[in-house]
């Protein structure tokens, strides 16, 4: 199997700290709780990056959007196949939204997953963050 990168985009590493800070506030909201369900929920992309099915298309950037549901969350990524110039995959995480928002798609920027890495590891390196 070949190695598959994690990368995170800006937005989305603001976004983790926003959902975070939204259970906080809340009596019995355990937001570092929410947080390792999170980022346990990445290393299950990384794991099976092809699970959900793609669901939005993006012309300009050729991503394609696909939706994993973790805790009260929704997490936006997208999943890069390894190819020739590029030997291992990327899971590039675009936005996590609270499951209330009707369209969890909107606002996700169309900016390349190549040169919008805010964060790019080995998935097994980020484990515990």
């Amino acid at each position: 199997m070949r190695p598959i990168l994690l990368s995170l985009t800006a937005r989305a590493r603001r976004d983790i700290e926003g959902c975070v800070n939204f259970v906080g506030r809340f009596p019995g909201g355990k937001p570092e709780k929410r947080r390792r369900e999170i980022h346990a929920a990445f290393h299950r992309l990384c794991e099976f990056p092809e699970q959900h099915p793609v669901e939005v298309r993006r012309r300009k950037s050729g991503l394609h959007l696909r939706r994993h549901h973790v805790a009260q969350f929704t997490i936006v990524y997208a999943y890069l196949r390894p190819m020739d110039t590029r030997p291992w995959g990327v899971v590039t995480i675009r936005a996590i939204r609270h499951r209330r928002v009707k369209d969890a798609f909107f606002g996700v920027r169309e900016e390349s997953a190549e040169s919008a890495h805010a964060l790019t590891a080995p998935c097994s390196a980020t484990r515990g963050s």
